[in-house]
């Protein structure tokens, strides 16, 4: 049912899922995932900062936390498959999880696009070392991510980032962008529209990026704590005249791509739809069908 899937991570999520309930059970799942694919312990506060493990006032953990592992571990789960998963994988446990993450994360939403994704080692020649290249029904997107890291927002970080980008960019396909801002200046006054004209700029520099992606994450807390909302943001802002265009970017603005969590500890509300959140369920249901629960 579920293809290449390790057998050795479906048999000791099987044995351990006997202490957990259901809602919990998906969060253990993403770490172990975690574990299994990078040799990195969610569970654990100083695997990485990204992760930004925290108590709340009523010593509960906080909702953004575990967001973020079951993104990352449902990530995990549905890139094995691609061409580019190990490389993903190597640059997850070797570098900053934030930003390699976020690597993957674009990668995915061309893969849920119906791309094929693949990705290799930086080999140090300008223009050969982007991100990762996406192809589909004889199309090729090249593709570039940065996550900025600047507490403040700065039109010149993002102009410097974006120029930089640019030269990492073959000239023979079309190609993306990803630039994920730091959740501080979401709430910067203008926002949008100051993004929009610094990219319209940009664009009027070059027509060799086909379309710039904004991209941020955003928590908001309920008065229930830990309870909270956590979602992802997209903006995808299009050349007007690229050398190389895309047959559809439905699949980057599609409102799909704003992964929800509202969670106690590890209850996702949206996007169980997806493979990963089949097979736990499919693991679930096997411990309580042999429990003879009904």
């Amino acid at each position: 049912m579920f293809k290449n899937v390790p057998k050795r991570l479906t048999d000791y999520l099987r044995d351990a899922a006997c202490d957990f309930d259901r809602e919990s059970f998906y969060w253990f799942a993403a770490a172990y995932i975690g574990l299994f694919y990078l040799g990195k312990n969610f569970t654990q506060p100083e695997t990485s900062d990204f992760l930004d493990f925290q108590r709340t006032s009523r010593g509960g953990i906080w909702y953004g936390y575990v967001g973020r592992v079951l993104l990352i571990g449902e990530t995990l789960f549905l890139m094995r498959s691609t061409p580019g998963f190990l490389e993903f994988c190597r640059r997850m446990r070797g570098r900053d999880l934030r930003s390699t993450y976020y690597e993957m994360y674009a990668a995915r939403m061309f893969l849920e696009g119906g791309y094929e994704v693949r990705a290799k080692p930086e080999v140090g020649i300008r223009r050969e070392d982007f991100d990762f290249r996406a192809t589909a029904d004889g199309e090729t997107v090249n593709v570039e991510v940065t996550a900025l890291t600047a507490e403040s927002f700065s039109v010149q970080t993002v102009e410097n980032a974006l120029n930089h980008k640019r030269k990492q960019l073959p000239d023979t396909d079309a190609s993306v962008i990803f630039c994920v801002l730091p959740e501080s200046w979401a709430t910067t006054e203008n926002l949008g529209p100051i993004l929009g004209e610094l990219t319209k700029r940009f664009f009027g520099s070059t027509r060799r990026v086909t379309a710039v992606v904004f991209v941020v994450e955003m928590h908001i807390s309920g008065s229930n704590e830990p309870v909270g909302t956590f979602w992802i943001h997209h903006v995808c802002l299009r050349h007007p005249n690229p050398r190389r265009p895309i047959r559809s970017f439905e699949f980057i603005t599609n409102d799909a791509w704003k992964p929800t969590y509202v969670t106690p500890l590890g209850s996702p509300t949206m996007r169980r739809e997806s493979e990963f959140f089949q097979w736990v369920d499919n693991i679930f249901s096997a411990r309580d069908e042999a429990r003879g629960v009904d």
